[in-house]
């Protein structure tokens, strides 16, 4: 697949060498960039296409595309409009409104979408996605102020579970203290199906959400209090939480994309174990905070949060899960390890040759000019280097470097700012 995008990349650059107009080379320019993981190149190509023809369909779905990943979904969705002008039955323009209209839980207007889609979509592979989507929509059309924000800032006691590889915190659910996890890595919020027994939530209708085997409730959860900040109205599918207890307590409520999006900003601070939202998101970072790229990369069944990382001060810098669960602070693939300015001979000897690990330490792990100094780290030298990296890379096409994990992050100051694409960040031993 590499070949394939250097191919294409190549073939781009010399088709804009005969003819530096040619905006279809642009398009492929920035699909090509997209696929090595190169985002600023990836939406910079696609710009420079949209400025040398208006309407070019590759780079208007591309761009929309790498805006949504970068949470800014208004302008997405004005892009798959432009893309739709000339033809009102595309189905790819309405796929991408549907995305973000599902991120941004509009349900009044991705219920429409959904009619259309449905008369032109036949047997693609995408309708399971949108069927399901389309059962969590369809009951919520008409509902008012739902996720609806109260209140400027809120605090509370946060935490991140190792073995899990959960970001939680407390907040109130009718009244009750309760532990609730952020989840960005799906787009709905949940409820475990004790808590809305004991609240008496009414179920609006029956879903099987994507990756499920059991259709499950869909109730409205009217109010989750996070200190002085209230969030109403937050449509949540009802499962058994238990799977993602926290040192023996059952969460109340994962909140996924759909929530943590619709905060202005979520601030982690590990070290002090204290969490700050804000219903405003920062115009700059705070005082004595780095500021990185937060991407998140969506496989529909899965969101994938990333962020950029530089290791050793070296000219290589590649995106990186947040949140992996290795034991090390970073895990990273051969290629990302070589191009940080290591030999090939240092992985001639592995540690664990059965699953293709190897023991490195890292003298910088660098994110958006946050800098920590000597990092155990794990090199992924087998290929692909593990089952979840291989799958969204085959799932987003993008390619990502390996994981920052958690025993990392722990250390750190983290405010996430999904809805501009951001994270900010320092790093505080407790």
């Amino acid at each position: 697949k590499r070949g394939r995008y250097v191919s294409a990349r190549n073939k781009a650059n010399d088709a804009l060498a005969v003819d530096s107009n040619n905006a279809d080379a642009y398009a492929v320019l920035g699909a090509a960039h997209w696929r090595a993981g190169d985002y600023e190149a990836s939406t910079k190509a696609f710009k420079e296409a949209i400025d040398l023809d208006k309407g070019n369909f590759g780079a208007l779905l591309g761009l929309a595309r790498n805006y949504q990943a970068a949470g800014n979904h208004r302008e997405a969705l004005e892009l798959a409009d432009q893309a739709a002008s000339g033809d009102a039955k595309q189905i790819d323009p309405m796929l991408i409104k549907l995305w973000s209209l599902y991120a941004l839980c509009d349900a009044d207007t991705a219920v429409k979408v959904m009619d259309d889609l449905f008369q032109y979509l036949g047997d693609s592979p995408l309708l399971p996605i949108v069927q399901a989507q389309a059962a969590f929509m369809r009951p919520l059309e008409g509902k008012k102020d739902l996720i609806k924000v109260e209140g400027e800032k809120g605090t509370s006691s946060a935490g991140l579970d190792l073995a899990g590889g959960f970001k939680y915190a407390g907040a109130e659910i009718g009244g009750d203290y309760q532990p609730v996890i952020f989840f960005e890595l799906r787009e709905e919020a949940r409820i475990d199906k004790g808590l809305s027994k004991k609240l008496g939530l009414k179920s609006l209708g029956k879903v099987k959400p994507l990756g499920g085997t059991e259709e499950v409730d869909l109730v409205i959860v009217p109010e989750v209090k996070l200190g002085n900040l209230k969030i109403k109205n937050v449509p949540a599918l009802v499962e058994d939480l238990s799977g993602y207890a926290l040192s023996g307590d059952v969460p109340g409520m994962l909140l996924g994309r759909q929530v943590f999006s619709r905060l202005g900003s979520v601030t982690f601070d590990f070290p002090t174990s204290s969490l700050e939202v804000t219903a405003a998101a920062p115009t700059a970072a705070p005082a004595g905070m780095a500021e990185a790229q937060l991407l998140l990369l969506d496989m529909h069944i899965l969101l994938v949060p990333v962020t950029k990382v530089v290791l050793n001060a070296s000219d290589f810098a590649s995106f990186h899960w947040l949140g992996g669960r290795y034991k090390a602070g970073m895990a990273v693939t051969k290629r990302t390890y070589l191009k940080s300015g290591k030999r090939p001979s240092e992985l001639d000897e592995l540690d664990d040759p059965d699953q293709g690990l190897k023991m490195v330490f890292f003298d910088s792990v660098d994110v958006g000019g946050n800098v920590t100094q000597g990092v155990g780290g794990l090199v992924l030298a087998a290929n692909p280097p593990d089952p979840d990296l291989a799958q969204i890379i085959d799932g987003t096409g993008f390619e990502i470097g390996g994981y920052v994990n958690l025993a990392l992050m722990k250390e750190w100051k983290m405010t996430w700012v999904p809805s501009a694409g951001k994270l900010y960040l320092s790093s505080r031993k407790p």
